[in-house]
Order: C-alpha cells, then sequence, then structure tokens
C-alpha cells in the first residue's frame, strides 16, 4: 500500500522533509556548495569515517576572506547528499554522534564512511 500520491511509499513527512531539502540547496550560494563538494572530497580522503564536524573544521582552517558563505547552513544536508551520489562517502550503519560544535548544542552528527579514503 502506498502512502504518497505519486504511488511511493513515502509519506507526507517525507515528502515535507525532502520538499524543505530540496528548496534549503535550490536557495544555497552555488560557489559555497562547490566549495564544500571540495572540502568534503580532502575530508574523505584523510578519514575513514567522518561528521560534518569534521568538514566544518576544514572550512574554517581557510581565512574568512577566502571562503565562500550561504545565508542558510542547512544546505549542509543536501551538499552531503550529493557528495554521496558522487561516490565521495556513504551513511555509516551506525548511531549519530553528538556535535563538537557548541553552536550545535551536542546534536546528533550523521556518520559517513568515505569511500575514496587514501590514508592520513
Amino acid at each position: 500500500m502506498s502512502d504518497g500520491d505519486d504511488g511511493s511509499n513515502e509519506g507526507p513527512a517525507e515528502r515535507a522533509k525532502r520538499a524543505g531539502m530540496d528548496q534549503v540547496e535550490e536557495n544555497a550560494n552555488k560557489i559555497w556548495v562547490e566549495y564544500m563538494l571540495d572540502l568534503i572530497w580532502d575530508v574523505c580522503r584523510v578519514r575513514r569515517q567522518f561528521t560534518t564536524d569534521d568538514v566544518w573544521d576544514f572550512y574554517n582552517l581557510a581565512s574568512p576572506d577566502r571562503r565562500p558563505t550561504t545565508h542558510e547552513l542547512r544546505a549542509m544536508g543536501p551538499v552531503m547528499l550529493k557528495a554521496a551520489k558522487e561516490g565521495m562517502c556513504e551513511k555509516a550503519f551506525m548511531p549519530a554522534i553528538p556535535s563538537r560544535r557548541a553552536s550545535l548544542h551536542a546534536s546528533p552528527r550523521t556518520v559517513w564512511n568515505s569511500l575514496i579514503y587514501e590514508g592520513e
């Protein structure tokens, strides 16, 4: 039995989540998106497993005048999914871990496995 009007098993909550992520990605600074994808590539090459906290650590290493910004940091979710679709990483089959970033108040972060790990 399908919950979705389109014949899928996706219910209204999942459709709303997907629509929100699509809108956030659409409105994000495209230069920022590409920059973050490059950083995810860099993180994947040196970490077997990582979270977005690791990507933000790499981001913060660059001088503020050299790194692009975006108005909506929630765009990181769609960027991570894009990185996964591009074969850089995949979600790890393990529970989320608390964020190290104080601004996120230890909220859960998805753990990702690198698919291009080269070593540290």
